[in-house]
């Protein structure tokens, strides 16, 4: 269902030049004014015409401050009806002449007389967000919580039927439509309530009838809550009261009429409706652009009992020459350029100031982002859905967000980000948070941003991870253990590894930590190229004699691939853990090191895994996974930068192995750039 709402107008307004008219500036005070033209006229004059601008921060909370002149700059009678900052301003004129033109002028903060008039509003419908603990199980309940509510939106409506929230959420709202009913002669009329959950129906002001509580919209002609009201001709005011708790069925809101027997919604036709305005400029004294702000929300992806919204802002207006715009969000990021597309977290509305500025010159404004509810979902079991938020993802500067933000960022990049994204978000948080080793989030972040550091300055992730304090590792001992085998065995390389080795060993007898430290000095061994001294490691874990071994290899061969096939990282890392602590030597003899490098691949770990993929190709030089070590090979080098050597890979494959699962892909990747 349509509603008549500022986002509608603002291509309108704004995509033509900056000042349609060159009509002298009749309120000297004002530093806006919106140029506007009657486009149809109210089904009934004391409906008065609607005026629907956008908010951008220059209006007074109660619209005292807004002005309504002629052709010839005299005020004419102006009702103010509704305001939302960032959003929409709502108005009703008394009455527009066809072919003029007319000025809204408002801005600078001071009350401004006008000829006031009170229009027969009609029909309206704002709804809001009902405070928690509400209840909705009489009318005294309902009205009390519509006072204490915060307000989502509001619109002119053809008639009450609504399946949703137009401005908000689909849970824990409330609802008013406010409108006359064209009665005529009548006095007397048969109405109904069809709802989920409850509604309540107020004629001339007074309570009539209502249906309480939570409940389904069912009901049929016995059940349906309906009421034979009095009606004051020719019209009648009716207000419509709707409340959604949290669960049950879809919103729902219904008023209808049964005349002779025939149950019906009450059509659009019945109720007053105003006429229409047509908005041709929003100016600004002295010239230059508006700062009225395009919002488009595109999709939204759950995860981790958050909601993240790809969102796209623009500034529309024509006439930016010379002017810098930046976007300033809630959550601290700053944004540079007139077109803007980030992932916000949560799906309460916030708030973004677009600041314009030419040498000493600023213009400020601001826009609300609502989350609406007939949104595209996107996955992340879609890689293209998924790669779309990583990329946005990409374009933060950490640096500049705050605490709640980063822990929504780490919470989705530690699952599908590179370590370097998830390094970053761990740097700022840790700089900001100042959090010690009692913040639940700290050991998380803190190994984020050492394994980072690593990447390029391993010795330096070492000496840090070495000042922490012999406290925090006793708490965190598993965790930093780990890292710090790898860090000595993969990219140190360091011979220091097998006195600490030892050390975790005698300090963890009988855990599989103490094994994995064994395991590790053998992946020393096997990095430095000394074989012979590698499979003697290996070979003191589990039973090299055992002939159920190549089974079991297979089975866990088969599990992490699965799981990579799956984009579930984290938990092929953990089989692969799991898998060597109970035999190492599959390293010789099956596929784990290249499922290990296709991994690290997940990660972002490009250098680890080229490293991984040489160490495999060496052991196994015969091996059926040869091509699939050649192509993951190419996919290292590419991301690494060195890209013709990865396509001359690419191509051996396609021209040698046609046949092979992966020429395809091989193909495909070739013709990157």
């Amino acid at each position: 269902m349509r509603i008549a709402a500022a986002a509608g107008l603002l291509l309108l307004c704004l995509g033509r030049q900056a000042r349609a008219d060159d009509a002298p500036w009749a309120v000297k005070d004002a530093p806006w004014r919106a140029v506007i033209t009657a486009a149809q006229p109210p089904n009934q004059p004391y409906a008065g015409y609607a005026i629907v601008l956008p908010e951008f921060g220059q209006t007074r909370p109660d619209m005292a401050d807004v002005l309504l002149t002629d052709d010839k700059g005299q005020p004419v009678p102006l009702a103010p009806i509704y305001r939302q900052q960032g959003d929409s301003l709502l108005l009703l004129a008394q009455k527009l002449d066809a072919g003029k033109q007319y000025a809204v002028y408002f801005g600078a903060g001071d009350p401004r007389s006008a000829p006031a008039w009170t229009p027969k509003t009609s029909l309206l419908m704002e709804t809001r967000q009902a405070p928690p603990g509400s209840n909705y199980n009489d009318w005294p309940s309902l009205e009390k919580a519509w006072r204490n509510a915060s307000s989502d939106g509001a619109g002119f409506v053809p008639l009450i039927y609504q399946g949703e929230n137009q401005f908000g959420g689909n849970i824990d709202f409330l609802t008013h439509y406010t409108g006359w009913l064209q009665t005529g002669a009548s006095t007397q009329l048969c109405l109904y309530t069809l709802s989920s959950d409850a509604s309540f129906v107020l004629v001339n002001g007074q309570y009539a009838f209502g249906w309480p509580g939570q409940h389904s919209p069912r009901a049929d002609q016995n059940t349906v809550p309906q009421m034979v009201v009095q009606c004051i001709p020719p019209v009648t005011k009716i207000d419509y009261y709707a409340a959604k708790g949290d669960g049950g069925p879809q919103p729902g809101m219904v008023l209808g009429w049964n005349i002779g027997g025939k149950f019906d919604t009450v059509p659009d036709q019945a109720w007053l409706h105003p006429g229409g305005a047509q908005v041709a400029a929003i100016e600004r004294a002295g010239g230059g652009p508006a700062p009225v702000a395009a919002v488009q929300v595109r999709s939204y992806a759950g995860y981790a009992g958050l909601w993240y919204y790809e969102t796209a802002l623009s500034l529309p207006a024509r006439n930016l020459d010379g002017w810098t715009v930046q976007w300033h969000f809630a959550d601290g990021a700053v944004v540079t350029g007139t077109d803007c597309t980030r992932v916000l977290i949560g799906d309460t509305p916030q708030i973004v100031t677009i600041e314009l500025q030419r040498g000493a010159e600023t213009i400020t404004g601001v826009r609300r982002i609502a989350f609406p509810n007939d949104i595209r979902e996107a996955s992340v079991n879609d890689r293209r859905d998924l790669n779309l938020y990583l990329g946005l993802f990409d374009r933060e500067n950490p640096a500049q967000l705050s605490p709640p933000t980063l822990d929504a960022d780490f919470k989705f990049l530690g699952d599908f980000g590179s370590d370097l994204q998830i390094g970053r978000v761990a740097n700022a948080w840790l700089q900001q948070q100042n959090a010690g080793p009692g913040d639940p989030l700290w050991i998380g972040m803190e190994l984020a941003h050492l394994r980072l550091l690593s990447e390029t300055n391993p010795h330096g992730a070492l000496d840090e991870l070495h000042r922490i304090d012999s406290a925090t590792w006793r708490r965190y001992e598993r965790e930093l253990d780990l890292f710090e085998l790898d860090l000595l065995a993969f990219q140190l390389r360091d011979p220091t590894l097998i006195n600490r080795a030892s050390q975790i060993g005698f300090l963890n007898p009988n855990s599989d930590l103490a094994i994995i430290a064994k395991v590790r000095v053998g992946d020393l061994y096997r990095g430095l190229g000394k074989y012979k001294e590698a499979i003697a490691q290996y070979q003191q874990i589990g039973s090299a004699n055992d002939p159920s071994i190549p089974a079991q290899d297979r089975a866990w061969s088969l599990t992490v691939g699965d799981l990579l096939g799956g984009r579930f990282r984290d938990e092929a890392a953990a089989k692969l853990l799991d898998w060597e602590t109970h035999h190492p030597m599959a390293k010789f003899s099956s596929d784990f090191l290249l499922l290990r490098a296709r991994t690290l691949m997940r990660f972002g770990r490009w250098s680890e895994a080229l490293a991984e993929i040489a160490s495999f190709e060496a052991i196994q030089p015969e091996s059926s996974f040869a091509i699939d070590a050649e192509f993951y090979r190419a996919r290292a080098l590419y991301e690494l930068g060195r890209k013709d050597e990865a396509r001359k890979i690419w191509n051996g494959i396609v021209q040698n192995y046609p046949k092979d699962q992966l020429a395809g892909e091989s193909k495909r990747w070739a013709l990157k750039p």
